[in-house]
């Protein structure tokens, strides 16, 4: 099991906290409840929350497209469910971004093996 992470949370808002993590980078997230989050989403969050390094949509039913989770990325800010952001917290950098859950990894393995 791993080493517990996060130091400490605190909230800004109803929409933004900052997680100070030992030994790694803090993170800016900015919650939302958005059923669909597209491209466009994520400009007006990184608009209202440039500080912004994590875009965290708060119920696991909701989605986000393939193309957000990429201009997130492009720009340095990560993109998950929250449930994502749990194993997501444990990594920095280019590894936070492309953070996926082991399902979803492999998924996507078994797929590309075919």
């Amino acid at each position: 099991m791993e080493r517990p992470v996060v130091d400490s949370v605190e909230f800004a808002d109803d929409f933004r906290m900052t997680v100070l993590r030992d030994g790694k980078s803090t993170i800016h997230a900015y919650i939302t409840n958005q059923y669909e989050l597209g491209v466009a989403d994520v400009d007006e969050i990184l608009a209202l929350a440039p500080e912004t390094t994590c875009i965290v949509s708060t119920m696991d039913y909701n989605h986000y497209s393939a193309e957000a989770k990429e201009s997130a990325k492009e720009r340095g800010v990560g993109l998950f469910k929250a449930t994502e952001l749990l194993g997501a917290v444990y990594h920095d950098g280019a590894a936070f971004l492309e953070y996926l859950p082991p399902r979803e990894r492999e998924r996507l393995r078994q797929r590309n093996s075919s």
